[in-house]
């Protein structure tokens, strides 16, 4: 009868440890890979511009650009993609193979630069940091895409390792909503 009574105990005791071993581990777990959004690099309200072009200025603004292709979305009227063949800009010695720049309703959505190589890739996100922002040290042990925000401007450096191939946006949050939000979005 003793043993049944000290089998119980013992069991009531493991019962009682194991969800709290669980909820101990959740926690620790939890505060090495969450990082809060708030917390994440931050660019200044008032900056909104990259290389003398400015989010959501008019296309008029920029003459030497040469439209590529156009299509609509139902949001937005007119969305408008175009190059300027003469200009490849260059960052931090990086030099893009591609400079696209892409227009809702004749106001500057977003700027997307191609590059190759990780060590461009890395070059780069020292050159944003100066820039734009600090990441947190979590952010930037991520190799596929790191994102800095702001009111008027985000960035996202992206990186694809099977490639070598990687992009570098430069977005106006407004306008990009517009152009990626659809009608079936929408909830009655």
């Amino acid at each position: 009868m003793e043993e049944r009574d000290d089998l119980r105990t013992m069991l009531q005791v493991i019962a009682r440890s194991v969800p709290c071993f669980y909820m101990f581990l959740l926690i620790v777990a939890g505060t090495g890979f969450y990082v809060d959004a708030s917390l994440a690099a931050r660019i200044s309200g008032e900056l909104n511009e990259f290389n003398g072009y400015t989010m959501e200025a008019p296309l008029s603004r920029y003459p030497d650009l040469k439209q590529v292709r156009t299509w609509s979305t139902d949001f937005v009227k007119e969305v408008g993609l175009y190059e300027n063949s003469r200009e490849l800009p260059t960052i931090n010695g990086i030099r893009f193979s591609t400079a696209q720049y892409r227009f809702a309703d004749s106001r500057l959505e977003s700027i997307n630069l191609e590059f190759e190589g990780r060590a461009n890739r890395d070059r780069l996100m020292v050159w944003i940091e100066q820039h734009y922002g600090k990441l947190l040290p979590v952010e930037r042990k991520m190799i596929n895409q790191v994102e800095w925000h702001g009111d008027r401007l985000t960035i996202a450096l992206s990186y694809n390792s099977e490639t070598t191939l990687g992009n570098l946006w430069f977005i106006s949050p407004t306008l990009h909503h517009l152009v990626n939000k659809n009608i079936n979005d929408m909830t009655e």
